[in-house]
């Protein structure tokens, strides 16, 4: 038997605030209904707009038609980049007024054989620089005015790493870079031209592999990461020595390994962009609050879109939208309206066609939980451009950006990028694809 008058080492008599405490601060149960804080998009319905690509572009070369996997629009909407599995990247230039897609290209090829896994422009106080994240164990910058191919500057993961799936911009003037290294954070001064030297580590914030590193497009000092771990991580790296556990923001948890993270705005912070949402490798998707003025709710889960395939199936009921109501076998990400608060997700076939579907209310049990939100009949649908997976969007309705950037682009695995605006049919049917090739990678992307 236990003796009583043993001290227990795991019990705190000390009389310290606990951390864990909650302060007062309660999760949204069904009586709170924070777990809500942005306006409903508009429903789409068979009126909805049918978004024809009205610019196609290939990556294709004589005897490589390569997979298109990652695409990045500059801050002004100005450019867009390309990755491809054949290890370019490919900068198109865009009409400032109707956003189509220029003749004019240019590639950056970082190395014989060496994959490109994304790419990511600078903010818009440095629109030029761009920053590739190579399968060679390297992270290059870029400035995309030169005629000089060769990197500005040019670093190396730590150890050995061979492959680095994410690399940002960000900090003070866009002059740190962080990137992903197995499960590390590594970061740099790109004023240093590159090398072997970090500025900072994070080895403690993920156990398994980083899939995206994300500097936060207006707060240039929040670093977003997301891991197969299944956790997303914002930390604030205004203050040197970096390091994981004094630059820790908040954890926040999507139960399945993270395959895509971004930004959006949920309207409880006027046009700021103060929620995180992330997509993971069983096709659902959650949003996160990271703005707040009480601090408490940074880090909450708003939404949380279990399976939302069969969420956007259920939404596409109508006979126009036929090719979602059968199928819907990948989702792709979250993307802002028009005003603050409007919020849609898209999802694509395997035969190439892209639904964007608004998150609207849902059954009223569930007020105040995350599940409060679903999807509603597409708003947008883009077909008879790409005819292969879609791996990438970009998508941004805010009504202060650009008139470019407001114009869709997609680039998927048939070598296509397409520039989509609402009309007719296009007379001449895009290029064909290579069906001799291996079927979409889609649902392996590690």
């Amino acid at each position: 038997m236990r003796d009583a008058t043993v001290e227990d080492d795991f019990v705190d008599r000390s009389g310290a605030p606990s951390a864990f405490e909650n302060d007062g601060y309660d999760e949204p149960d069904a009586t709170n209904d924070e777990a809500l804080t942005f306006q409903c998009a508009r429903g789409g319905g068979d009126g909805s707009a049918a978004l024809v690509a009205r610019a196609t572009r290939t990556t294709a070369r004589e005897g490589d038609a390569p997979y298109n996997t990652h695409l990045s629009v500059s801050a002004d909407g100005a450019m867009c980049a390309v990755t491809t599995t054949s290890g370019r990247v490919r900068i198109i230039a865009r009409d400032g007024g109707s956003g189509a897609l220029g003749d004019d290209a240019r590639e950056f090829v970082p190395g014989h054989g060496c994959a490109v896994n994304e790419c990511e422009f600078g903010s818009a106080s440095d629109p030029h620089a761009i920053v590739l994240a190579c399968g060679d164990g390297t992270v290059r910058v870029y400035d995309v005015r030169t005629k000089d191919d060769r990197a500005t500057a040019v670093f190396r993961a730590p150890y050995g790493e061979r492959d680095v799936p994410s690399a940002s911009l960000g900090g003070d003037g866009d002059t740190l870079v962080a990137a992903a290294a197995g499960a590390h954070v590594v970061f740099y001064d790109r004023r240093t031209q590159g090398g072997d030297a970090c500025v900072g580590l994070f080895q403690d914030a993920h156990s398994e592999v980083v899939t995206r590193v994300r500097f936060h497009p207006e707060r240039r000092s929040e670093l977003y990461t997301s891991s197969v771990d299944s956790l997303v991580c914002a930390f604030d790296c205004s203050r040197a020595p970096l390091n994981d556990e004094d630059a820790l923001i908040t954890i926040m948890s999507a139960d399945a390994a993270v395959n895509n993270i971004g930004f959006c705005r949920t309207g409880a912070s006027g046009n700021e962009r103060d929620a995180v949402w992330c997509t993971t490798g069983i096709e659902e998707a959650h949003i996160f609050l990271t703005t707040s003025s009480d601090k408490r709710r940074v880090g909450v889960q708003l939404v949380h879109l279990k399976n939302a395939r069969a969420l956007a199936q259920t939404a596409a009921h109508s006979q126009s939208f036929m090719d979602f109501s059968t199928q819907v076998d990948y989702v792709l990400g979250i993307h802002d309206g028009v005003d603050p608060g409007e919020l849609y997700l898209s999802a694509g076939t395997q035969s190439g066609s892209v639904g964007v579907f608004p998150l609207v209310q849902g059954p009223e049990p569930a007020r105040g939980t995350a599940g409060y939100v679903i999807l509603g009949p597409p708003v947008a649908v883009l077909r008879n451009g790409h005819r292969d997976i879609v791996r990438a969007m970009s998508w941004d309705g805010n009504r202060h950006a650009s008139e470019a950037a407001r114009v869709p682009l997609t680039c998927g695995e048939d070598s296509l990028v397409c520039a989509w605006t609402p009309g007719a049919a296009n007379a001449a049917d895009p290029p064909s694809v290579d069906r001799t090739r291996p079927l979409g990678r889609r649902h392996s992307p590690y």
